[in-house]
């Protein structure tokens, strides 16, 4: 498989808070990631760092050339007033590219003259959908893409995003979802090693992982305090702390 792109020992911070630092990883061919994490972690900042949208504070994060990412936000934005036909042509300059919208609009079962303003949550959200999946991506980045969809559109981007001729990276606190579309799991958290635990595998497997860590870390934590009691009571003794003398 073929490396899209990767980053190295990136930091990002908001004034005295740092959300992570030392992060690195690879995303290739393939790839469908789960990116999980603590609330405040700094999943969708990390995501908004990869698709462009938001400067780090240092690091170095390498594409390869070409490289198309797509990006589904929370709460997509649209021009106000634009109707669905438009929010999915906008920025396309090649004529060819608009049978890509007709067939989206055909998938996903949208009308191209409605309003996008006069849709609910849920429709707002296949369009945004629709409107990255026209632009081909290589990579696609999704944060929390099960938010106001209904369950048929769930279990239909589920089927989708299995097979699709791309590789993924998604936030998702829906952990059924996560089961099933997902071969890699990034859990960015500031107790893993390095601030990031990389497991290849289904969120199952993740989860088989991350107890094994916590019990090697609570065991060498309980290591820890134990030579702290040692070295506590042999002072509390009075025991000399030099037994020779210096020269």
């Amino acid at each position: 498989m073929a490396i899209l792109l990767s980053a190295q020992n990136l930091e990002k911070s908001f004034g005295s808070q740092t959300l992570f630092r030392s992060l690195s990883f690879g995303v290739e061919t393939g790839d469908r990631i789960g990116l999980i994490g603590p609330n405040g972690a700094g999943k969708s900042t990390l995501l908004k760092i990869i698709a462009g949208l938001t400067d780090y504070d240092s690091g170095e994060i390498a594409r390869s050339r070409g490289l198309r990412v797509g990006y589904l936000a929370q709460s997509p934005e649209f021009t106000p007033g634009v109707n669905v036909f438009d929010a999915l042509s906008e920025g396309i300059e090649d004529p060819e590219k608009f049978a890509n919208v007709h067939e989206w609009l055909a998938r996903l079962t949208l009308d191209g003259e409605a309003r996008v303003d006069d849709l609910s949550g849920g429709w707002k959200k296949r369009v945004a959908l629709a409107r990255e999946l026209v632009r081909e991506p290589d990579l696609f980045l999704l944060d929390e893409p099960t938010n106001h969809l209904d369950l048929e559109s769930i279990l239909w981007l589920e089927d989708f995003l299995q097979t699709a001729p791309f590789a993924t990276l998604t936030i998702t606190h829906d952990r059924m979802f996560l089961q099933r579309i997902a071969n890699r799991i990034f859990d960015l958290d500031k107790r893993n090693p390095d601030g990031l635990l990389v497991v290849k595998g289904s969120y199952a497997d993740f989860l088989e992982a991350k107890e094994n860590l916590m019990h090697q870390q609570a065991r060498r934590e309980m290591v820890l305090q134990n030579t702290l009691g040692r070295e506590t009571e042999w002072l509390r003794r009075g025991a000399k702390a030099r037994t020779t003398k210096q020269t």
